[in-house]
């Protein structure tokens, strides 16, 4: 056993201390915190260990909510107060851009906290278990592909999506099959409605759907069911709404844009932050007048519909069909005429528009958390004057910044907001200036 003090968050959500000068990373601790350690796993330059005893807590320290924190690796920070789990979110992202593109700290500012910490997620996958006659509903224990049973209520989830867990697993007991059903996805609009997907991976597809079909949804738990056969994403919606919506503030006559996403399509997982980030695309584009707009990754048009009437053209590029068709619906229902969404890679499209010289005031991009790489050495091909980098993981958003720096961009301001409270991962708006 060792004692280690804690003295810092690191991305992934562990402590971080040392024991004879070699970092450790303990999870489920507190910065401040002396903990009595079990080395888990030991490398050439680094430990992980695994609390053994809480010798002396932080100040920071709090009494997690859930009953199954630190079982369920949903969370990674409910024991730590909320105004700390966001000035170590900027930490962190400062420590990790400073290393990995030298991005001075100042720019960076304090992190936009969430106005709900619990009760924000709009969507969560619920993983399935069925074995020795028990049926496990919950998410994946840290590190494993055990299931935790979550009782019915998950505390980041917001109350509609609560309100479904259990009409889901009444409808997993109720079937033939229900070894065949790995996982379920909860999906909840602005106006609470709440929409199930089934994963199935059995060889009765079809008696599955006939089950499903019939399946009441009359009550207010579900609103739309929906089934995904295999790993291929064979998506069948089976009964009731087939679209989803919330809203977004927008620059078209002081109105909201109602934006609709479907089951088995990408939407963002915080509606009230979401609103938020777009308000900050708004206030941007009131600074520098941009006449056109392209939009990479550009989803159902989430951020530039909002942007429609404040610029004469809009293109965006989307490589998934399913987001393009929602982005064109959005434009539709929305009377966006400027807006023009293609299925396309987007690097793909940002080296077809280099080579017919297409440029672009203002780029606006939204990559996964993968990063956009590739692309981030090819966009100053566009000749674009302003560029907005959307990320959700500070590694690579700090490899992505540091290709821009090198292609002329210069880091202009960096605005954290918290998306995900009681978790490390953070979202990053970065402006950027050729």
């Amino acid at each position: 056993m060792s004692q280690v003090q804690i003295d810092k968050l690191a991305y992934g959500g562990s402590g971080f201390g040392r024991i004879a000068g070699k970092a450790c990373f303990v999870p489920f601790t507190a910065v401040g915190d002396l903990v009595e350690v079990r080395i888990d796993k030991s490398k050439k330059s680094y430990s992980e260990g695994v609390v053994e005893r809480l010798i002396s807590p932080s100040s920071r320290r709090i009494s997690p909510t859930c009953p199954v924190f630190g079982v369920c690796g949903g969370c990674n920070w409910q024991h730590i107060l909320y105004d700390e789990q966001c000035d170590q979110k900027k930490n962190i992202l400062a420590d990790t851009l400073w290393r990995t593109a030298r991005v001075e700290a100042e720019t960076i500012k304090p992190v936009l906290k969430a106005i709900s910490p619990f009760e924000y997620r709009q969507r969560i996958q619920l993983k399935v278990d069925y074995s020795f006659n028990k049926l496990s509903l919950g998410f994946y224990r840290r590190a494993s592909h055990d299931v935790v049973d979550i009782d019915d209520h998950c505390g980041i989830a917001v109350k509609p999506v609560n309100n479904a867990i259990r009409k889901v697993r009444e409808v997993i007991l109720a079937s033939k099959q229900l070894s065949n059903i790995p996982q379920v996805d909860l999906a909840s609009a602005s106006d609470a409605s709440v929409s199930a997907l089934f994963h199935y991976n059995g060889n009765q597809p079809e008696a599955f759907a006939e089950y499903l079909s019939h399946c009441d949804i009359s009550g207010n738990e579900l609103h739309s069911i929906n089934m995904q056969i295999g790993v291929k994403k064979n998506f069948r919606h089976i009964m009731g709404l087939q679209k989803l919506v919330y809203s977004v503030p927008s620059s078209l006559s002081g109105r909201d844009l109602n934006l609709y996403f479907s089951p088995d399509s990408f939407s963002q997982v915080n509606f009230t932050q979401n609103r938020v980030i777009v308000q900050l695309l708004l206030d941007y584009c009131l600074k520098i007048s941009p006449v056109s707009i392209l939009d990479l990754y550009c989803g159902n048009g989430n951020f530039s519909l909002s942007l429609a009437g404040m610029v004469k053209r809009i293109l965006g590029f989307e490589s998934v069909r399913k987001s393009i068709s929602l982005a064109e619906y959005n434009a539709t229902v929305n009377g966006v005429e400027n807006a023009r969404y293609i299925c396309k890679d987007s690097l793909a499209g940002v080296q077809e528009l280099a080579k017919t010289q297409g440029k672009f005031d203002l780029v606006i991009m939204d990559p996964p958390r993968t990063g956009a790489d590739q692309l981030c050495r090819e966009v100053d091909k566009i000749g674009t004057s302003h560029l907005i980098y959307i990320s959700c993981d500070p590694p690579t958003l700090g490899r992505d910044l540091a290709i821009l720096k090198s292609t002329g961009f210069k880091v202009m301001s960096i605005q954290p907001i918290d998306m995900f409270p009681q978790t490390y991962h953070l979202e990053s708006i970065v402006f950027l200036k050729a």
